[in-house]
Parts: C-alpha cells; sequence; structure tokens
C-alpha cells in the first residue's frame, strides 16, 4: 500500500523523504523515526511517534491529523 495513502504519511512506512514533508519533522527526526520502527517495530497508533526522541506532545499535536498507522 500507497505510504501516502488518503493525504495522510503513514509512519510505517514512509522514507526520510516523505517524513520530511510532515511539519516539524526534518531529516534528523525522519531517521529517528525509522529508526525507532526498525528497532521497535511497527507503530500501533499514531500517538506512539511520541515515543520516539525529539517528538514530544507540541509536535505530536501538530502532525496527528496528517498521519496514520495503517
Amino acid at each position: 500500500m500507497d505510504p501516502v495513502a488518503q493525504g495522510k504519511i503513514n509512519i510505517n512506512k514512509a522514507t526520510a523523504e516523505e517524513l520530511t514533508s510532515l511539519s516539524g519533522i526534518g531529516e534528523a527526526k525522519a531517521l529517528a523515526i525509522i529508526e525507532y520502527r526498525e528497532t521497535n517495530g511497527a507503530f500501533r497508533e499514531t500517538a506512539d511517534i511520541m515515543k520516539v526522541s525529539g517528538i514530544g506532545e507540541a509536535l505530536y499535536n501538530k502532525i496527528k491529523d496528517d498521519i496514520d498507522v495503517s
């Protein structure tokens, strides 16, 4: 399935380039998201992205409507 479905970015499948299109996500955070999912497995819900170092509640609230895990 396309990592950018219904206008949302699937944080379990997206490339670093796709992740950096999110507001507030630069290359370092995009790579941290990829590293986290490779180490810990797929995100089960969008809020799990806050387990990634450097992504807190404020950033999550900014991107939560633009991300998906399905």
